[in-house]
């Protein structure tokens, strides 16, 4: 059961209460930003929460124990310093969200009810959706070198190399050795293509194949 401070466990407790509910976004260059769906801003905590902000937040999951939690937000455009080619840079991906339940008449009786990051964004007809990561789905993040056939990089980033603007529209990465072939960009490869997997296990002797010992993919 969540334990609230004894000033807003009181307020909740009352036969009316006055609250709203209060967005920060901390983007990994620094830069702050406050929502709120109250009609007036507020201030508390040094950060101003602009009203109106159009941010409707969908139904938070949280799971019990070490369970990976994720959620989602979505909101219009023309919130404020909200931006669709900010979004489109990846500026709010990775960057730090805090949901707060605020009495809007005293901001100093106030609850955080959830804080994570921001994961994948998207736009979509004049809106942007946005994956909320909590804490729990860190501990589903791989670390360090992973060996896979798949490149580990994202379509256009700075492992990948390729700038996605100089391609059509939409265009995507299937992440294989094939793919990158195709773009031409194989010095940027970061997966191990020639690793062996269950294929090479069952697969049967062909004719005519080397048996010397050497690298299956030297011959040819």
């Amino acid at each position: 059961m969540r334990e609230f401070d004894p000033a807003f466990a009181a307020h909740i407790a009352g036969e009316t209460t006055t609250l709203c509910t209060c967005w920060k976004l901390t983007r990994t260059d620094g830069v702050e930003l406050g929502f709120t769906d109250h009609d007036r801003a507020l201030l508390f905590a040094g950060q101003t929460f602009q009203a109106n902000s159009g941010f409707s937040p969908a139904a938070l999951e949280e799971a019990e124990g070490f369970a990976p939690d994720s959620s989602g937000i979505e909101g219009l455009l023309n919130a404020p310093d909200i931006y669709e080619a900010d979004l489109e840079a990846g500026l709010f991906s990775g960057a730090t969200v805090e949901i707060w339940r605020v009495n809007w008449r005293d901001v100093s009786v106030r609850a955080l009810m959830w804080a994570g990051r921001i994961g994948e964004t998207r736009t979509r007809d004049g809106l942007f959706e946005a994956v909320l990561n909590g804490p729990a789905a860190l501990l589903e993040r791989s670390t360090g070198r992973v060996f896979a056939r798949s490149c580990a990089a994202s379509f256009g980033d700075s492992q990948c190399g390729l700038n996605p603007v100089d391609f059509p529209p939409g265009t995507t990465c299937p992440k294989t050795w094939r793919a990158c072939q195709e773009f031409s960009n194989t010095i940027n490869f970061r997966g191990f293509p020639y690793l062996l997997g269950e294929d090479a296990v069952y697969a049967a002797p062909r004719a005519g194949e080397p048996k010397d010992g050497m690298s299956r993919y030297t011959h040819g």
